[in-house]
């Protein structure tokens, strides 16, 4: 009997703590790539936060990170307001200290130039093409603070879009399965 009702106390701690862990995700990420707010790093992260995506990069440490964003900012200078989460990922795959997000952005280059890409540059500013992006995000988090952010997102669909990559062979084009 003691062993059940331990079970249920410790249960109750780690829903309680998921659930916090998943509102300060959800709100990072609505202030970060949502709104286009680096500020936010400074309130949800931790000073040695990681940041890791195929299209941007290892960014070490809240400075680094913010900077990415204001770099984001002058190559989209509008900001995401259609970057959304689609959903928590399915509980079984996601821990107490890893919130998972499935998230879906669509994107206009409508700022400067920009070499700071895995694959090719935009040598010309404002081309006015949309980037639609698509990933998962698994975000770590170590006693109230993200200390981790790693995405697997739709690079090739957004070099595409971009024109930096060939486009899909005919019949092969990417289909969202969602409107963003």
């Amino acid at each position: 009997m003691t062993l059940y009702l331990m079970s249920v106390v410790v249960d109750c701690v780690v829903k309680k703590e998921e659930s916090k862990n998943l509102q300060i995700v959800a709100q990072y990420f609505t202030e970060y790539w949502g709104k286009a707010n680096p500020n936010i790093v400074d309130d949800l992260c931790a000073d040695d936060f990681t940041m890791n995506y195929p299209m941007h990069g290892i960014r070490h440490g809240k400075s680094s990170t913010k900077n990415m964003l204001t770099d984001l900012k002058r190559v989209s200078p509008t900001p995401h307001p259609t970057n959304v989460i689609i959903s928590p990922v399915n509980k079984q795959l996601r821990a107490r200290h890893s919130p998972i997000f499935h998230s879906a952005s669509t994107s206009i280059h409508s700022g400067v130039a920009s070499s700071d890409l895995p694959v090719g540059a935009l040598n010309t500013p404002n081309t006015g093409m949309k980037i639609y992006f698509s990933g998962i995000t698994i975000f770590t988090l170590k006693d109230g603070k993200i200390i981790d952010e790693t995405g697997e997102e739709g690079a090739l669909m957004a070099l595409q879009n971009l024109g930096l990559l060939a486009q899909p062979s005919p019949g092969k084009e990417v289909q969202l399965l969602y409107d963003i």
